[in-house]
Order: C-alpha cells, then sequence, then structure tokens
C-alpha cells in the first residue's frame, strides 16, 4: 500500500545549549505555551525509557479534539511523534536538535500521511496554508523567545 504524505518544516538557530533547548521544547506542560494549537498533553502510558503514549488536545477552528499520539523521544537530539488510529489521515511532527558553537539549530517538520492518494497533500495544504498560516516557522519563532529569555535569566 502506498503512503501518501504532506510535509512542512523550517529550521531555525536558537542561543543556547542544545541540552537546554531539548529540555524546553520536549517538556508536555510547556509545549501549548509555544505551539498554540495544543491546548495540553496528557501521559496515557509509558512503553518504554524513550516512547510514550500520549493524547494532544488539538486546537482546530474552534474546537479542541483529543487524539492519541505516541511519542518518540532521543535526548538531546530528537522529539517526535505519530497519531495514532487515524484511519484515513494521521499527523506528524519531528524536532531535530543540532549543536552549532554554542548554540542550537532546530529543524522542525509537520505534517500530515494517508493512504488516500492526494489527501494528505489536500488536508496539508489547507490546514498549513490557509487555518495555520507561518505555523511552524512562528512556532519555532515561539520557542526561540521562550527558551532564549530563560537562558538569558540564569
Amino acid at each position: 500500500m502506498n503512503i501518501w504524505r504532506y510535509q512542512t518544516g523550517e529550521q531555525l538557530e536558537i542561543d543556547a545549549p542544545i541540552d537546554r533547548v531539548y529540555a524546553v521544547a520536549s517538556n508536555p506542560e510547556v509545549v501549548p505555551s509555544y505551539a498554540p494549537e495544543i491546548a495540553r498533553i496528557e501521559l496515557v502510558e509509558r512503553l518504554s525509557e524513550h516512547t510514550v503514549i500520549v493524547r494532544s488536545y488539538l486546537r482546530v477552528a474552534n474546537l479542541t479534539l483529543p487524539y492519541l499520539y505516541c511519542y518518540h523521544y532521543r535526548a538531546p537530539t530528537h522529539y517526535s511523534g505519530v497519531q495514532q488510529h487515524g484511519k484515513i489521515l494521521r499527523g506528524f511532527f519531528t524536532l531535530t536538535f543540532t549543536e552549532q558553537g554554542n548554540g542550537t539549530a532546530v529543524l522542525h517538520t509537520e505534517g500530515f500521511f494517508s493512504a488516500i492518494p492526494c489527501f494528505a497533500w489536500i488536508i496539508g495544504f489547507i490546514y498549513f496554508h490557509i487555518v495555520a498560516r507561518g505555523g511552524v516557522k512562528e512556532e519555532l519563532g515561539r520557542l526561540k523567545k521562550l527558551v532564549e529569555s530563560q537562558h538569558s535569566a540564569e
């Protein structure tokens, strides 16, 4: 079976050590402060040291909808998740962290998978270009401000 995908991404440098950037970006209690489409994240089950099942409450239009995600943590270089149980469409995200001198480069990708030809592309285009304009880039900008303001206060 073919899996079709729509993906968008951005990269940004943050003036803070990789461990600090990773700790802030991957903290479920902090994520809603830089990712406004997420209302909250609840731990459902810890499968291993690096893998958890969570319920992410996503804001879509004026609704807040719960979705199960499988999150993967590989400190301090990787944090990702993929929606579980989506029959026709599943969302995903990845954050990759790389040391850049005294700072950290963060590559953030988000998107959708679907087994229906072109469906992920149509939904992805609508979501990322109409509903959440500038979403990934603005999200990284908010993460940068959050981390750098906390880092400079230390």
